[in-house]
Order: structure tokens, then sequence, then C-alpha cells
């Protein structure tokens, strides 16, 4: 009888976790929802500190990317930042400004980003480092985007301009194009 052959040398085997009975996950799966979590805590801490406060139930939204971890590719997380967004426009008093908008369109890209990633792979799969920094680098120029929209709206907001009912819904209007845009046509994956 012939000894055991040794193991095919595999790729890099993956870890996962499992939580119960339910599907086993990778650590770059759950690292997107933390990922995604952070995201709308920093949010709703900008919104928290430029509006002077809010109802403590708004703090429950942090919990949704948790929830919807299953379900990546739906429209779940767009659900949730049309709440966010919605929020903003609703606690905000009207004619007002903050700077506080900067780090919550942070946590805005950073969130939207890290579901949209996490719905290009499996639940066990994960991303190469490439991949990571290709999505790093989009990041960084929507950022950079909302940062000059963000100093384009500090200069005009100094000269007594009201932006009214029908700018909101204009503005509304572009992010959900954006965000449409961005589904449909997401960065290429040289993996």
């Amino acid at each position: 009888m012939a000894p055991p052959s040794p193991p095919a040398p595999s790729s890099r085997q993956r870890r996962t976790l499992r939580f119960g009975a339910g599907p086993e996950w990778s650590f770059a799966q759950l690292g997107m929802t933390a990922v995604a979590t952070a995201g709308v805590v920093v949010y709703l801490g900008a919104l928290h500190l430029a509006v002077g406060g809010f109802d403590g139930v708004w703090w429950l939204l942090a919990l949704v990317p948790v929830v919807v971890m299953p379900w990546p590719g739906t429209a779940a997380p767009l659900a949730l930042w049309a709440v966010l967004l919605t929020g903003w426009f609703v606690l905000t008093p009207e004619g007002t400004y903050s700077w506080w908008a900067v780090p919550a369109a942070a946590g805005a890209v950073a969130a939207h980003a890290a579901h949209a990633l996490s719905a290009t792979a499996p639940r066990a799969g994960s991303f190469t480092r490439d991949t990571v920094l290709r999505w790093v680098r989009h990041c960084l120029v929507a950022l950079s985007a909302a940062g000059a929209v963000v100093v384009a709206v500090a200069a005009l907001s100094s000269r007594d301009l009201t932006v009214g009912a029908l700018g909101l819904v204009v503005g509304l209007l572009g992010v959900a194009a954006g965000l449409a845009w961005v589904r449909t046509s997401p960065p290429s994956s040289a993996d």
C-alpha cells in the first residue's frame, strides 16, 4: 500500500465566519459591512452636530447595514441613503449651511462604496488589493467633488440666496441620477 500523497497545494485558503446556522461570511464582506456601518455613524454624527441634536431614533439607522448584509445587491442600501439624505433636508433649518456637510459626504461616499463593493463578491468571497485600491481612488474622486460642491455652496450661502423646494428637488434628482449611473456603470474590474 502506497503512503497517502500530500494534499495538492491550493491557492490561498480563505477564512470564513458563520453566525449560527446561517451562511459563511468572509472577513472581507464583514469588513465592508463595518465600513458601511461606520459611514452611517459618521453621517449621523455630522448631522447631529450640524443641527444641534435630533431624536435618538435616528441613531437606529446605524444598524441597517448589518441588517441588510445578507442582501448586498438589492436596493436596501439605496433606500437607507434616501432616508438619510431626506433626513438631512428635513432636520436642518431652511437656508442654513454647515461645514459638517463635508464629513457627512465622506460617510455617505464610504458607506455607499462599501455596499457596492460588497455586492460584487459572494458572501464567502474576498477582494484583491488592486480592486480595493481602485475603489478607494474612486471614493477620493467623489469626495473631492463633494468638497468642491461644499465650497461652492459656502460661497453662495453668503449672498442671501434661498434654495427653496425646487432647488432641493433638483439636487435630489441629481444625486439619484448619479447613484443610478454608478450602479449601472460600476468601476471596471481587472479581476
